[in-house]
């Protein structure tokens, strides 16, 4: 009997957290197809777009299509070896999409497998667009990020930060954060290569003591002088954009893998635009354009972000937010009413109801948050991944704090050291192809550059 084939179906189905718009650009642009073609995919009701896989290569091939939105199903068969496609002397199809004649299923196609076997339709077929091969050995991987830190060997880390900082009045807590960045950094690998925390204490410290000087006259002014407190209040708010740029940019060029360093090109006017404006506008409207004052930050930090010099694409909709905005709004309008029914059953049940609320709350839009980011981020045809989720991380959260309480702060390293295991065992990226050679073209890239892109600040300024 033959080994089992996979069929791979789209229904035209989206994931949720997507916008339809969004994923049909996205698959154009991971498949080199034009707008037309993409329309062709997206319209038809049932459409197989690859046949004859082996379930390795039919996993991979779905799990990069739910990177990029496409809820897709596999198909069981056995098809006789007359019935593969030919082959063409100039381009094998990978994905030569069959639109078919029936209906979408009632559920998602992610969820519920096609039961039906596809049916020729030779003019919806005529009209279909082949997209370009993907050669076997190259085909989409999912790659778990991995931390292998534990709490122990961080808490010994913490503790002598924590106590030569205290014993040289703050001045060695510059290097307190680097060792801090470098095991971290050290301990999160992806695809068998740890990630690199390359900068310099003495950086870290100039920065540091510019923004104590500064605290420093804030608090004298505001307390000798108010109307001068209140002016450089308003100063500090003036150069805050400026600020975030240049922390982003020491953060980017101070990280690395695989020998390429990140970077981040974002230009100053941009930044008062979507860190004064927007939310400035957002307070003007009562909340209003807040959600979309965060969309437009997250699209300028990570869409001027980039691997050596491969941007990354940050292609999610400002709906993502709203729907955010909204999760947030009714968890706390919940927990309201919850406190206000407690409250006329037993009284002293009421604030600890808004005090229970809080934490979901804050768990509900970290989850959300993260999972927008992840699932809309892009490098080059690799993509990000994440799949955080409310019950496991909420009980990440509450242990956490229970424990740092209960141990007078003594949990943090390990409360840290579990975070960090968390994101790493729930994010993951979705490489199309060799990383080894991206990086590697990266590496010639930068070089033909003739040293490092755009202008890099040298100072950590606390972001």
């Amino acid at each position: 009997m033959a080994e089992a084939s996979y069929a791979l179906i789209f229904q035209g189905n989206i994931l949720g957290g997507f916008e339809r718009e969004q994923v049909m650009e996205r698959f154009g642009q991971l498949f080199r197809l034009p707008a037309e073609d993409v329309e062709k995919v997206f319209g038809h009701p049932r459409v197989v777009l690859k046949r004859n896989l082996d379930r390795a290569a039919a996993d991979a091939y779905a799990s990069r299509l739910a990177g990029i939105g496409m809820a897709v199903t596999l198909d069981a068969a056995h098809p006789p070896a007359a019935a593969a496609a030919p082959s063409s002397p100039v381009q094998k199809p990978m994905l030569a999409p069959q639109p078919q004649a029936e209906e979408q299923a009632d559920e998602p196609a992610a969820q519920a497998p096609a039961a039906a076997p596809p049916v020729g339709d030779a003019e919806s077929a005529a009209a279909a667009p082949a997209m370009p091969a993907t050669p076997a050995s190259v085909a989409p991987r999912e790659l778990a990020f991995e931390f292998t830190g534990n709490g122990f060997e961080f808490f010994r880390i913490w503790i002598v930060n924590l106590l030569l900082s205290i014993v040289t009045l703050g001045i060695y807590s510059a290097w307190a954060k680097a060792r801090t960045q470098r095991y971290f950094y050290g301990n999160t690998r992806s695809d068998g290569t740890s990630f690199e925390y390359l900068a310099d204490p003495l950086n870290i410290l100039k920065g540091r003591v510019a923004g104590f000087a500064l605290l420093l006259l804030y608090t004298l002014a505001n307390q000798f002088v108010p109307l001068l407190g209140a002016v450089l209040m308003l100063g500090f708010l003036a150069i805050f954009p400026w600020i975030m740029v240049r922390g982003l940019a020491f953060r980017n060029h101070n990280s690395a893998w695989r020998g390429v360093r990140f970077g981040f090109d974002g230009r100053l006017a941009e930044a008062y635009r979507v860190f004064l404006l927007w939310p400035l506008l957002g307070a003007l409207t009562v909340g209003l354009l807040f959600p979309y004052a965060m969309y437009r930050q997250q699209q300028f930090i990570i869409g001027n972000s980039r691997y050596g010099v491969e941007p990354f694409q940050f292609g999610a909709r400002p709906g993502g937010f709203y729907m955010i905005a909204l999760a947030v709004l009714g968890a706390a309008v919940g927990g309201f009413l919850l406190s206000m029914l407690l409250g006329a059953i037993f009284p002293p049940l009421s604030p600890l109801a808004i005090v229970a609320a809080y934490p979901v709350i804050l768990a509900l839009s970290n989850v959300m948050l993260t999972n927008l980011r992840y699932n809309n981020t892009t490098l080059g045809v690799h993509a990000l991944q994440a799949d955080y989720r409310l019950g496991s991380y909420a009980k990440l959260m509450l242990t956490n704090t229970l424990a740092i309480v209960l141990t007078l702060g003594l949990f943090y390293p390990w409360a840290k050291v579990r975070n960090a295991r968390y994101a790493a065992g729930h994010i993951s990226l979705v490489a199309d192809g060799d990383l080894g050679e991206f990086a590697a073209a990266q590496r010639e890239q930068v070089s033909a550059l003739g040293g490092e892109i755009g202008d890099v600040f040298d100072v950590d300024l606390g972001i």
